[in-house]
Parts: structure tokens; C-alpha cells; sequence
């Protein structure tokens, strides 16, 4: 199923209480008055993506008491958002995202970072939403406890913070912050945890069970909640904290949904209310659902639920929804996960299927290629903490001292030629880049003749500037290069093709031996999330000539661009062994091949 991308809040959005669309039409998250202001100030960052499915309130799994208020969660299908914009705008949007209506919810004032573990293991564990009081959005918390239709509200924080202003005539509760305050005052039973991965603890609460809370003190302490004053929070002077928290019935089902989270601390209030709605949470190194095998095997455990991230590293609404469509649908790259690096590393075979004049790979046969590929591979592996993934380069357009009939200097494999290379390739766990050397004509022109194997999810590309001649110019008489304008056309065309066809991220390549060969280098367009571009330093020599071209190669490299290195088995005095290219170089080269 995929999933396609709504932002919320933008114009044309229908008005409140509008029934779901069912055909994939973009509609808006404001189920209700109060959201919709909140979206209106421009607070609320959060993008839905919706296909076929629908938004509805939820119920208690079992009938309780009538009389008793309930919480209702929000049912919805194979939704995908993102609840970034700070720690603020985040609270609300996964408050929206998870809770129809809630007879409490915990609030927070942003001012006091050291009480969002407390805050977050009341709501986590009563089943509720937390919401994070920041300057300039009480309005829209206050409207999100209005469309929850809240009436009691647990307060973390200092009076001057504001949110006794938004709680209005609501009964406040003092948030407590001692085991036996958690007991007494909301029926929790909680106890003391390491405020180092203070996300990680808040996403392994459940409620019902015992609560690890960052930061709680074991002895009984001053609650969080001073007695008010009016002059500061504009609460009436009669109007006192209630020692204990109403009677409210817990939501009897969960949330259909997993939740990507890292340890950014501004996090914390939407993974405590993902938890409280009994969302899946999962941690993630990198903010990116396709980077980790065990992430992509959750998310497609949920396929047919919410999948959501917090942060504003995922890359907003679109981008999570297109990196999630992949890790749903497409294949893993060899070595797992569909990121290319940092999962990895690479060690190729540089060369033509054509003989070894060209380089390595042409000195044997296919078979022979990919097992010489995957033994040369597996020398580097006891000196990498990434697994060491075998690859090919295959030269795809070779250089040529005749014109030929196309006039460009440039010999074109035939499709059919490569590709039982690079079937083969894929059935063996090997990766393989096309290496174009277009003489007169453009890479993109070159590119393109190649698009029906590039759609294979383990073959990337690399440009090859060294041969990309300018009008007049002869292989072997000059030394070709090319602008960042002309790449970043490739770029361009390579990251939407990948995109397009709900493909892995593919390894970009960009060959260099001199500051000549990439003019405006920084002019680089290194922002396609679908590609890893790697700049690779292809100068043959001493050790030392080899290292000085590296560092001067590296100098002004943009951070996003990953290094690579060639290995010369005839040129380089001596060869480096493979312990050597990984410890002697640094930084240790992502991707290593060998002509």
C-alpha cells in the first residue's frame, strides 16, 4: 500500500467534523474547532498520510461504568506522520494523532526540562496525553484540552510558566514527584531511573505496569506544583490544586501504530503520549525508518497501521512518508538496511567484462569476478565494525581515442552485455555502480541509456570527470572534467528515478584525482535523501603522494559527502594491504575499489 503525503494545516483544507476522504484526496487533521485554531497559528507541524483509510474515534475495548468519563483513542488506518516543530508542536500533534477525547491530560511547562520524566510517566502511565506549555502557544493548548474535552489536568512546572492560564477552571492536580506521591495522588507505582536515555525509558513505559522515571526522587519531596498566584497566572485565588486526580477510565484498547523516536530530548512529550496510547515506540540511531533492518522488519509489522516518527531530523512529512513507502515495499540492499552508508562499507572490482586491459574485474569470468569481489571483501572485514559488502564497478561507457559514429570519444556497452553482471551480482549479495566515461557527449545523456538497470535496487552510479572531454579536447592529452551544474543534473534525474520507483537509497559516485576535475565542487547538490553521494580519490603513487592527494581532495568537502579511495594493484608503490587502507587512512575510506 502506499502511502502518499497530507500536510496539515494548509489551505484549502476542509472545515471540522468533515467525513474521512476515501480516495486519497487531501484532507486536514483538525477533527475539531480547537485543533483547527491551533493549526491556524501556524503552531502545528504535522503531516498525514492517508490511503484508503479512515479517522474515527475509538472506544474502550470493554464496557465500563457509565457514569465514569473514558478515554478514546483515534482509530485510524495506514496513516503516516510526523510530529516535529519542537517539543511544543510535537506534543499536540501526537496528542491529535492518538487521543478522540481524554477526561485528564498532564501538562508541562517547557521551562522545566528536569520535570519531563515525571510529566511523561504520569501520562505514559494513566493512559493520557501530555502536553508541553511553551511562550506564545498556551492558545493552542488550550484549544487541544478543549477538542479533548479534558476535565482534570495534572501540572508540572512553575505558575509563571503559563499553564495555569490554560487550565482554566479544569481541576488542577500538583504533579508529584516522589514514589509515594505517584502512589497517592494518581495510583502509579513508579521508581527511580538514570536520567541518561531518558527517551529510551519514557518509550519502554507501559501503563499498568511499573514506571522507571528519569529524574523521580525515592523520598518524598515538595511536589512539582507551587500554590498559585494570581497576579501571575490569572487562576482566582480560591482556586487550590486537588490532592488527588478524579476517577477516569483508561482507554481499553491501544494505538495500531509504531512510533520512531531518538534521544532528542524534545521528543520526549510525544513518545509519553504515543506510550500513554499504547503505541509501539521504537528507538532508532538514525532519523531515517529505512537505515536499520530490525526497524524496517517493524514497520512492516505495521503496515496497515499509523506509523509515525518524532523530530525534525526524519525530514518532515513527505520525506518520512516517501523513506517509509521504501522500507514497506522495497528490497534491502546487500549487507541490509536501504541506506547505503553508514550500514555499511564497500570493496569493489574496478574494470570491464571486456578483458583485463581495463582493469581487474575483466581478468576472469563473471562467476570468477564476484567470488574474487567477495574474498577481497572479506580481507577488510576484521578491520571494519560495519559489514564489508563485496561490489563491482563496471566501466558502462568506455573512453576511445576514435570518434566513433555517435562522434563522442565514448564507446557504449550494450544493456544486454551488462546485465547478467549485474543479476548475477544481486543473487551473490554484490553491489554494483555503472562508471560512465562520456568523452563529448553529457553524463546525463549517458545516464539515461542506462535507466532500465539503474531500476535495479543494488546498482548505483559513479561519474567519471577524468574523462568528460570539452569541445577540442582528446582522451590522454587532457584531463577531462566537468561543472557541479552537470552533476547536479544527474543527481537530480537519479534521486527521482529512484524515488519514483520506490527503490533503496543508491550510492552516487563522483571520481577525482585533481581540484580540476569538479569545478565549483561546493556548488554540490548533496540534499536527495535518495542518494549517498561518495567522493572517490582515484590518484595512484606512494603511500604518501596517495595521502596528500586525499587530504587535499578532502578539503572544503561538503560533511555529507562520504570518501572512497582506489587501491592501484600495479600503479600504487607498494599496494596498500587491506589492515593498511583501513587504519592508515583518515577518515577510514566508506567504499574501496581495486584497478
Amino acid at each position: 500500500m502506499k502511502r502518499t503525503g497530507i500536510q496539515a494545516g494548509r489551505p484549502g483544507i476542509p472545515p471540522p467534523h468533515s467525513p474521512p476522504q476515501k480516495d486519497g484526496t487531501v484532507i486536514s487533521s483538525a477533527f475539531s474547532p480547537p485543533f483547527s485554531r491551533c493549526l491556524a497559528a501556524g503552531a502545528l507541524s504535522l503531516g498525514l498520510i492517508l490511503s484508503g483509510c479512515t479517522a474515527s474515534p475509538g472506544a474502550p475495548g470493554e464496557a465500563g461504568d457509565p457514569d465514569v468519563p473514558a478515554v478514546s483513542l483515534q482509530q485510524s488506518g495506514a496513516v503516516t506522520g510526523v510530529f516535529d516543530g519542537g517539543t511544543g508542536p510535537a506534543s499536540l500533534a501526537a496528542s491529535s494523532a492518538f487521543f478522540e477525547s481524554s477526561p485528564a491530560a498532564v501538562v508541562l511547562g517547557a521551562a522545566n526540562p528536569a520535570a519531563s520524566g515525571l510529566a511523561a510517566a504520569a501520562a505514559a502511565g494513566l493512559g493520557v496525553p501530555l502536553l508541553v506549555v511553551e511562550p506564545g502557544n498556551e492558545q493552542q493548548v488550550e484549544g487541544e484540552l478543549e477538542r479533548l474535552r479534558v476535565d482534570s489536568v495534572v501540572l508540572y512546572g512553575a505558575p509563571a510558566e503559563g499553564w495555569p492560564a490554560v487550565a482554566g477552571d479544569r481541576t488542577q492536580v500538583s504533579g508529584p514527584a516522589d514514589v509515594d506521591g505517584f502512589r497517592t495522588v494518581l495510583d502509579l507505582e513508579v521508581v527511580p531511573a538514570e536520567a541518561s536515555g531518558a527517551v529510551a525509558r519514557i518509550a519502554a513505559m507501559d501503563r499498568g505496569e511499573p514506571l522507571a522515571v528519569p529524574g523521580l526522587e525515592a523520598a518524598p519531596a515538595q511536589t512539582a506544583v507551587q500554590e498559585t498566584n494570581a497576579s501571575e497566572t490569572e487562576v482566582p485565588k480560591d482556586k487550590a490544586p486537588a490532592q488527588e486526580l478524579p476517577e477516569f477510565e483508561a482507554a481499553g484498547n491501544r494505538a495500531e501504530a509504531i512510533v520512531l523516536a531518538t534521544e532528542d530530548p524534545a521528543s520526549a512529550a510525544a513518545v509519553a503520549t504515543a506510550r500513554a496510547a499504547g503505541a509501539e515506540v521504537r528507538m532508532v540511531e538514525a532519523a531515517d525508518p529505512r537505515a536499520d533492518p530490525a526497524t524496517i522488519e517493524a514497520l512492516r509489522s505495521h503496515r496497515d497501521g499509523g506509523i509515525y516518527a518524532v523530530g525534525d531530523g526524519f525530514g518532515g512529512a513527505e520525506t518520512f512518508a516517501a523513506h517509509s513507502d521504501v522500507a514497506l515495499n522495497a528490497p534491502e540492499l546487500p549487507g541490509g538496511g536501504q541506506t547505503v552508508f553508514p550500514g555499511r562499507r564497500m570493496v569493489a572490482l574496478y574494470g570491464h567484462p571486456s578483458g583485463g586491459s581495463l582493469g581487474v574485474l575483466g581478468e576472469q569470468g563473471l562467476e570468477e569476478s564476484i567470488r574474487r569481489a567477495q574474498e577481497t571483501a572479506a580481507q577488510y572485514q576484521p578491520f571494519s565494525d560495519e559489514p564489508v559488502v563485496p561490489a563491482l564497478e563496471l566501466i558502462t561507457t568506455v573512453a576511445s581515442s576514435e570518434a566513433g559514429a555517435d562522434g563522442d570519444f565514448s564507446t557504449e556497452t550494450a544493456v544486454a552485455e551488462l546485465l547478467p553482471w549485474i543479476e548475477a551480482a544481486g543473487e551473490a549479495g554484490v553491489y554494483v555502480i555503472l562508471d560512465l566515461q562520456p568523452g563529448h557527449s553529457t553524463f546525463l545523456n549517458q545516464a539515461r541509456r542506462y535507466e532500465e538497470l539503474l531500476k535495479f535496487p543494488h546498482v548505483g552510479l559513479a561519474l567519471d570527470s577524468e574523462w568528460r572531454l570539452a569541445p577540442g579536447q582528446r582522451h590522454l592529452e587532457q584531463i577531462g572534467s566537468v561543472d557541479a551544474a552537470e552533476v547536479n543534473e544527474v543527481s537530480a534525474w537519479l534521486a527521482e528515478l529512484t524515488r519514483e520507483n520506490v527503490l533503496p537509497q543508491k550510492l552516487f559516485m563522483l571520481h577525482q584525482f585533481n581540484s580540476s576535475m569538479i569545478r565549483d565542487r561546493d556548488q554540490l547538490d548533496v540534499s536527495h535523501s535518495e542518494l549517498a553521494v561518495s567522493l572517490h580519490a582515484d590518484g595512484h603513487g606512494t603511500p604518501g603522494e596517495k595521502l596528500d592527494t586525499w587530504n587535499v581532495l578532502r578539503t572544503g568537502l561538503q560533511p555529507e559527502i562520504w570518501p572512497g579511495w582506489k587501491n592501484f594493484y600495479d600503479e600504487d608503490t607498494p599496494t596498500l594491504t587491506p589492515e593498511q587502507t583501513f587504519t592508515q587512512i583518515d577518515p577510514k575510506p566508506w567504499f574501496i575499489s581495486y584497478q
